[in-house]
């Protein structure tokens, strides 16, 4: 079995996706699977020559695990034309794209050819469902794979002519969990401090509210993004840079050290899937105070059994927040079953049990197949035309909106979908 994903590459990035691209690559190829990663780079500053790869290449190479990069090029079409390249000359009899449009379009032209390849859907966004739509059709050979059992419900909801998979993340359950602790009692956010989905401005004004409140409370955000400044200004005009810090991106290893000195983590997002942040709290005993949305969350969250489920406003979360800080055993009740719940049903191992028996039937479809779907014909693509303007938003050229300006307008449409679909469910 030759497995092969296909990602973006970033720095210290803790995102979800991320996290489980790289923990499954790693658990197959020490399982004896032939691996490799096909990394489109898209680099901060313009890229130096010769480029310097980043350290995470290395320490991939090092486990086994077979590691080729491109930069992100001027078209959608030439990022296709980059990744069937690669799908040429490594020619995997399985493949896993994630996240951009082009390794979804290469690999729907592969899977026509008969290369079996697995569409995961690790969110309720608007941009999976494009996806979906473009490229998760039966004649473009993909297999659906959903983290959480409200992703396949939606997904049946939109009239999908195919079944799906649910394979929740799965993660690591730490030996001892993060005590209680009042002198000071620990929150943290730990993800991409974005607006758009994270609502970076609902969790800040949450903290700074329940800092105000109680001189014991300390939140640190883990992590990186384009509202970060914004954030830190706020925190700095509210006088508590003292009690709100800002780690920068960090290592997986160092974020799972600060959750176990947490005693509750903060989530306010607009829609999610099964966040691994989320799970990995859990899994440390750390009780999760999140926004009731529709999504994984309430898989995770059950209301004061396994955490505390909160409205967008700033003001309930803080006190979410002040009264797990004041109710030790309401905290030790909520850190114990949630700590129970992810090592019963989210376990790393169960979750790579499941994945390993979907790819070994991907694998022998690929074997049986009458003929070989290599080499695939990079030439012909006209069908990126018909594509929804959405995917090509990566490659807009100098002069059009400005990121921030992109930023807030799908940050609105997102939220405005959402609100729609809430009330539609409210009045049937």
């Amino acid at each position: 079995m030759r497995v092969a994903f296909a990602h973006y590459s970033q720095e210290d990035d803790i995102s979800g996706v991320t996290t489980w691209v790289l923990g499954l690559a790693r658990r197959l190829s020490a399982d004896g699977v032939t691996v490799a990663i096909h990394f489109v780079v898209t680099p901060a500053k313009p890229r130096p020559d010769p480029w310097i790869e980043p350290p995470l290449f290395g320490d991939l190479r090092r486990q086994g695990i077979d590691v080729f990069s491109t930069p992100r090029r001027a078209s959608l079409k030439e990022d296709v034309q980059d990744t069937l390249a690669f799908l040429n000359d490594w020619q995997p009899t399985v493949f896993l794209p994630q996240c951009k449009p082009a390794h979804y379009a290469a690999a729907a032209l592969a899977g026509a050819r008969g290369l079996p390849w697995a569409l995961t859907l690790h969110s309720d966004d608007p941009d999976y469902w494009a996806t979906v739509r473009a490229f998760g059709a039966s004649n473009q050979g993909s297999s659906l794979v959903c983290v959480s059992h409200h992703i396949r419900d939606e997904l049946n909801r939109r009239h999908s002519d195919r079944p799906a998979s649910v394979i929740p993340y799965g993660v690591s359950v730490p030996m001892a969990p993060a005590p209680f602790c009042t002198e000071p009692f620990r929150v943290v956010f730990s993800g991409r401090i974005w607006e758009h989905q994270k609502r970076a401005s609902l969790v800040i004004q949450a903290l700074i509210r329940a800092c105000r409140s109680s001189g014991s409370l300390r939140a640190t955000l883990i992590g990186d993004g384009y509202s970060r400044g914004t954030c830190e200004q706020q925190v700095a005009e509210a006088g508590l840079s003292g009690a709100i810090s800002f780690t920068g991106p960090l290592p997986p290893s160092q974020v799972q050290a600060r959750l176990l000195e947490a005693q509750a983590i903060l989530l306010m997002s607009d829609f999610e899937g099964l966040p691994i942040a989320l799970l990995e709290a859990m899994a440390a005993g750390v009780v999760p105070v999140v926004r009731r949305i529709p999504s994984g969350i309430p898989e995770l969250v059950d209301h004061e059994r396994t955490g505390l489920l909160v409205s967008d406003d700033p003001a309930d979360a803080a006190r979410a927040l002040l009264r797990l800080a004041d109710d030790p055993d309401l905290w030790r009740r909520c850190s114990a079953a949630a700590r129970h719940l992810v090592a019963q049903q989210y376990s790393a191992d169960g979750s790579y049990r499941q994945w390993r028996h979907l790819l070994e039937g991907l694998d022998r479809q690929f074997h049986t197949a009458p003929a070989s779907p290599y080499p695939i014909d990079s030439r012909r693509i006209d069908s990126l035309r018909r594509l929804e303007p959405s995917f090509h938003q990566d490659y807009v050229r100098p002069g059009s909106p400005s990121i921030s300006l992109r930023q807030i307008l799908r940050t609105a449409i997102a939220r405005g979908k959402h609100r729609i679909k809430h009330l539609l469910r409210r009045h049937p």
